[in-house]
């Protein structure tokens, strides 16, 4: 059972769902946690795994040897610039590059070598019983695909049973990055909060979610006993799973990186949360079924 959360914006509380829940599960079936916010990784503050393995990540570039005849082939090509040929030089700006070969395969003179450079990293942990991996994309850099993949390959490494439970904390927003750690989810659960930059963040990730042909269902943080969020769930016909309070409380815990489940009062909460997603998934895979 793969579970996708995230959120239209960043804030929500998505991080906090995903380790809670994760935690919630942990004790009585295989789970693993996914932290695939590459860019701004946080989920392993509250976890504090004992870190067992870590692996870099690699992207290759152009390397321009002494065949090149600067004909300006190489140049051409590339849809994202990564090359000039300027006064019989060739100068290549890896940081632009994408990694996708092309220049090699359009040099009538093989005059370009790959070479590869450090893009991030996956961390690989544990915590209880709880296996914990996180992508973490170099300072600098703002290519996450390939660090992402490399993740989602680590992840499908350790997924070995039907009744394992993957949490796949994504980033906010609706980008690629988005897309690529969503796909393939049995659920995916958007997070958000009773405002109107939540809800029009909300709508954003429900027409992904929509457009992906994903499954999903929205828990309300920060819930202050309104009725926007939920009027607006009713309004869609998307299934509301429930909420977490607006609670000072729950603050204090997150300010000093301690998850929620160490506290009685929210650990009864993430458990039972965690059973009515559990419960959802697997009435929706049986109505699939019959239909």
């Amino acid at each position: 059972m793969r579970l996708a959360v995230l959120s239209g914006k960043g804030g929500t509380g998505k991080t906090t769902v995903a380790v809670n829940l994760a935690l919630s599960w942990a004790p009585y079936r295989k789970t693993t946690y996914v932290d695939y916010d590459v860019e701004e990784p946080n989920g392993f503050i509250f976890l504090r795994p004992q870190i067992r393995d870590t692996s870099t990540v690699f992207l290759p570039y152009p390397e321009i040897n002494k065949a090149c005849t600067f004909c300006g082939k190489c140049s051409e090509a590339c849809q994202y610039h990564a090359l000039a040929v300027v006064g019989g030089k060739v100068l290549v700006f890896p940081e632009l590059c994408h990694g996708c070969g092309t220049c090699g395969i359009v040099c009538p003179v093989g005059a370009v070598d790959e070479v590869e450079r450090p893009l991030g990293k996956i961390d690989e942990g544990e915590r209880d019983g709880l296996l914990c991996l996180q992508g973490v994309l170099k300072e600098g850099e703002s290519l996450a695909g390939p660090v992402i993949r490399g993740l989602h390959r680590r992840e499908k490494e350790h997924s070995s049973s039907l009744e394992e439970i993957i949490v796949a904390d994504c980033p906010p927003g609706s980008s690629c990055s988005v897309i690529h750690s969503a796909e393939g989810s049995d659920l995916a659960i958007l997070v958000t909060e009773p405002t109107l930059f939540g809800l029009h963040d909300l709508k954003i990730a429900v027409g992904l979610m929509r457009e992906m042909g994903l499954d999903f269902g929205v828990i309300q943080n920060k819930d202050d006993q309104g009725t926007l969020i939920q009027e607006y769930c009713a309004q869609e016909g998307i299934t509301l799973l429930g909420s977490i309070p607006f609670d000072l409380e729950i603050a204090k815990i997150y300010s000093r990186g301690q998850s929620l489940m160490q506290d009685r009062k929210w650990n009864d909460l993430f458990k039972t949360l965690g059973e009515r997603i559990v419960t959802e998934v697997k009435q929706r895979k049986t109505e699939g079924e019959i239909i």
